[in-house]
C-alpha cells in the first residue's frame, strides 16, 4: 500500500512554492518616475522603476530558493519524507530571509512580506514533525546569513554598504555596472552619472534615479552635473543644455556652439570655451541664471579668461574644478605637477596662485604643500570649508590627500582600494570617490574623514621647495596671428610664420599678410617645418626626404638617416643639422656628414656659423662642422632629470648641470 506524504509536508510545499512564484512580481516602486532629457526641450516624465523579487534577492538566493523547492518536491514524490522536511525548513528559511531582508533594508513592500509570511508558514509546517529544538537551530542558523538576509541585505542594484565592503576607513557604497561614471553630489546627496543618466542615494542608502537620458551616447555620460535642482548635459557635440529634475520646471537654455566645457562647481557654475574663442578663453555659465526655453550662442556667455596667466600653462576649462569665484586645476610641470586656483578681475586677465607642487622629487609629501612633489594628481573635489582633495600619485601609491586653506597637507595612510576616476564632497565633508578594482568600478565614502587624516612631517633640510623666482615672469607678445591655419608655425621674430595650403602647399606669411610660396609637400601632409636664414624653409617628408623650399622653387636631397627626422635649422642660409640618438649630421647633396656624436636632443645655429648642440645631457658649442667643445658639461649625471631650478638651488655650478630634458634658444641678439 502507498503511504501519501503527510497533509502539513504538502501544504509546507505549497507555501514554499508560492514564495518562489513570488519572485517574478515587481516587490519596489521608486518613490518618484525619473525626468527624460531627450533633444533640447525641458524635461518629461518617465516612468518610475519597478525591480523584481529576484533582483532584489540576487541570483545565489533565487536560484537557491528555486532549487529547494524542486527537490522537496523530488524527494515527496519518491516518499522520502524525513529528507523533504529538512529541505523545506530550508526553502522556507530562505524565503524569510528574502522578504525579511527587503523589508528591513529597502522598506514596505506587500510581496515581499507575503514572501516572508509563506516561507515562514512553509517552515512551520515542514518542522512539525520534527523536535522542536532542531526547527529553531535550522531557522536560527540559515536566515541571517543566506544571500539577501539581514547581515547581507544589499542587493547587488542597491547602494548600501555590502559586507566585505570596507577597506581601512573607506567603504564601498555601491558596485556600479558602467566603468565611465562619475561621482557628484545633488542637493546633499552623492551619486553618479552615466550614460543611462543621474543616479543618487537616498537617506536608507539605496539607490534612486533622478534622471535618464535615452538619446546620449553610449560610451559615456552625456550629463556634466546638477545643482539647484537643475541639470546640464551635452545635447549634441557642440551644444550645452540646461533642463530642471522636475517635470513641472520648464526651463530648457541651449547654448550652442561650445568646444569644451568644465565639470559643474557646486555653485551651479560651467566654464566652457566657444568654438570661436582663443585657446585660453573661459566663459561662465550659471545654471539657476536663465528660465524658459531659450537659445544662444556661447560668444554670448560673459568672460571670465581670456588673457591667459603668463607664468603657468593657459586655461583650459575641460581641466578645471569650479570653486566659488575662480577654479582649481592640477598642471604638469618639469617635474611631476603642482595645483594652482585661478582668479581673474574684470578686464579678463587671470592670475595664478600655487597651492601645492614642487620641483625637487626628494621631497616627497609634507606638511607644506607648495614643497610636496606631486608625481600625477589625482581626481580633485573641493569641501565647504575651503579645502581641497585629491590623489596625490597613481596607484598603488597613491595616497588621498587633503590640502586645507592654510596651506597644510595631510593624508590617509591607508592606501585607497583602487584606481580613482572621479570624486565628489558632500555637504558633510564626507569624500565619495569612484575606484575600480579587480572586482570592477564601485563607489566608495570615507564616512570620518577628520579621523582618517594624518600629519605629515615637515619639509627636510635638502629640500628645494618653495622655490623663489629668479625674476619676473617673462611677458609675452604677440607678433602674429595665424588663425586655424593646420600648420602655423613661427620662422622669425619679427613675426613670419609658416602657412600649410591646400594640396600641401608650403607658403611663407610676412607680418602683414603677404603670402609666399615656396613650394608643395609630395606627401601631402602638414608636418614641422624649420628657417634657412633667409627666407625659405626646410621640412621632412615621409619616409625621410629633407626639402629646401624657397620662393624660386624646391630642392629635394637624399633619404635621411630613419633613427631622426628633426632638424636643425642654419640661419646662415647653409643646410641645416639633422639630429639623432647617435649625433648630428649635415644635410648635404649626398648622404649626411657626421658633425657631432652622441645622443643630440636639439640646438640652435646662428647665421655666423655659431651653434650650440644639446648632446649627452651637456651642451657643447660648434664653429661650422667643427666641435669647439663642452660649455656645460654635466659629468656622471647626464642622466639626471632633476629639473635646473632644482640643480641651481642645491649648488650644482651653471657649467656641470646635467640637462638631459633641456631646450635650447636664441635670443634677439643672437645669444
Amino acid at each position: 500500500m502507498v503511504v501519501p506524504p503527510p497533509r502539513t509536508l504538502l501544504a509546507s510545499l505549497g507555501f514554499a512554492a508560492a514564495a518562489a512564484l513570488l519572485l517574478p512580481l515587481p516587490w519596489l516602486t521608486a518613490p518618484r518616475a525619473p525626468v527624460v532629457l531627450v533633444g533640447t526641450g525641458p524635461a518629461t516624465r518617465g516612468e518610475a522603476a519597478g525591480q523584481a523579487g529576484w533582483e532584489l534577492a540576487g541570483p545565489v538566493t533565487t536560484t537557491l530558493l528555486v532549487a529547494l523547492v524542486v527537490a522537496a518536491a523530488v524527494l515527496l514524490a519518491v516518499r522520502r519524507s524525513g529528507a523533504a522536511r529538512v529541505v523545506l525548513v530550508l526553502a522556507g528559511a530562505t524565503g524569510v530571509a528574502v522578504g525579511a531582508g527587503v523589508l528591513v533594508g529597502r522598506g514596505a513592500s506587500l510581496p515581499a512580506a507575503a514572501a516572508a509570511v509563506c516561507g515562514a508558514a512553509a517552515a512551520v509546517l515542514a518542522a512539525l514533525g520534527l523536535p522542536a529544538i532542531l526547527a529553531v537551530a535550522l531557522l536560527a542558523a540559515v536566515v541571517p546569513v543566506l544571500p539577501g538576509g539581514p547581515v547581507n541585505r544589499a542587493a547587488p542594484d542597491t547602494a548600501a554598504p555590502d559586507t566585505g565592503g570596507a577597506a581601512g576607513p573607506f567603504v564601498r557604497v555601491a558596485r556600479l555596472d558602467a566603468a565611465a561614471a562619475v561621482a557628484v553630489v545633488v542637493d546633499g546627496r552623492a551619486g553618479v552619472v552615466t550614460a543611462g543618466g543621474l543616479t543618487v542615494l537616498d537617506a536608507a542608502g539605496n539607490a534612486e534615479v533622478l534622471a535618464t537620458t535615452p538619446d546620449g551616447p553610449p560610451e559615456r555620460a552625456s550629463i556634466i552635473g546638477a545643482a539647484g535642482g537643475r541639470v546640464v548635459r551635452w545635447s549634441a557635440a557642440d551644444a550645452v543644455t540646461v533642463t530642471g529634475l522636475d517635470e513641472r520646471d520648464p526651463v530648457a537654455v541651449t547654448v550652442h556652439g561650445v568646444s569644451a566645457a568644465s565639470p559643474l562647481g557646486a555653485d551651479g557654475t560651467l566654464w566652457v570655451r566657444a568654438t570661436s574663442d582663443p585657446p585660453g578663453t573661459a566663459r561662465l555659465l550659471d545654471l539657476a541664471q536663465r528660465d524658459g526655453e531659450q537659445t544662444a550662442d556661447a560668444t554670448y556667455l560673459p568672460v571670465f579668461a581670456i588673457h591667459g596667466p603668463t607664468a603657468s600653462a593657459a586655461v583650459d576649462v575641460a581641466t578645471l574644478l569650479p570653486v566659488g569665484t575662480g577654479a582649481i586645476r592640477a598642471v604638469p610641470q618639469e617635474a611631476g605637477q603642482r595645483l594652482e586656483r585661478l582668479s581673474g578681475d574684470a578686464s579678463g586677465h587671470t592670475t595664478v596662485t600655487l597651492l601645492a607642487g614642487g620641483l625637487d622629487a626628494t621631497c616627497g609629501l609634507t606638511r607644506s604643500g607648495p614643497a610636496s612633489f606631486l608625481p600625477q594628481p589625482g581626481p580633485l573635489a573641493a569641501d565647504g570649508e575651503g579645502g581641497v582633495w585629491f590623489v596625490t600619485g597613481p596607484a598603488p601609491d597613491g595616497r588621498l590627500a587633503r590640502l586645507g586653506p592654510d596651506g597644510e597637507l595631510r593624508v590617509v595612510a591607508a592606501p585607497l582600494p583602487g584606481v580613482a576616476s572621479s570624486m565628489v564632497v558632500t555637504p558633510d565633508g564626507e569624500p565619495v570617490l569612484t575606484l575600480a578594482d579587480a572586482a570592477g568600478p564601485a563607489l566608495w565614502r570615507l564616512p570620518d574623514p577628520a579621523a582618517a587624516l594624518t600629519d605629515l612631517p615637515a619639509p627636510a633640510p635638502g629640500c628645494a621647495a618653495p622655490l623663489a623666482p629668479l625674476a619676473p615672469p617673462v611677458a609675452l607678445v604677440p607678433v602674429s596671428r595665424t588663425g586655424r591655419d593646420r600648420l602655423g608655425i613661427p620662422l622669425g621674430a619679427d613675426g613670419r610664420w609658416a602657412s600649410a595650403g591646400p594640396g600641401g602647399e608650403i607658403a611663407v606669411v610676412a607680418p602683414g599678410g603677404a603670402r609666399t610660396p615656396v613650394g608643395v609637400r609630395a606627401d601631402g601632409g602638414a608636418g614641422p617645418v624649420w628657417p634657412d636664414g633667409s627666407g625659405g624653409v626646410w621640412w621632412v617628408e615621409a619616409p625621410g626626404t629633407p626639402v629646401h623650399g624657397t620662393a624660386a622653387g624646391t630642392d629635394r636631397f637624399p633619404q635621411l638617416r630613419q633613427d631622426g627626422s628633426e632638424l636643425v635649422p642654419d640661419l646662415g642660409g647653409r643646410p641645416p643639422l639633422l639630429v639623432t640618438a647617435t649625433g648630428a649630421f649635415r644635410v648635404g647633396s649626398r648622404s649626411p656628414l657626421p658633425v657631432v656624436g652622441g645622443r643630440v636632443a636639439g640646438g640652435v645655429v646662428r647665421a655666423d656659423g655659431r651653434g650650440w648642440l644639446l648632446a649627452d645631457g651637456g651642451l657643447i658649442a660648434l664653429d661650422g662642422d667643427h666641435m669647439l667643445g663642452a660649455v656645460i658639461d654635466p659629468g656622471d649625471r647626464r642622466a639626471d632629470t632633476t629639473p635646473v631650478a632644482v640643480q641651481l638651488a642645491k649648488g650644482v655650478a651653471p657649467a656641470a648641470l646635467a640637462l638631459p630634458r633641456a631646450t635650447v634658444a636664441l635670443d634677439g641678439a643672437g645669444r
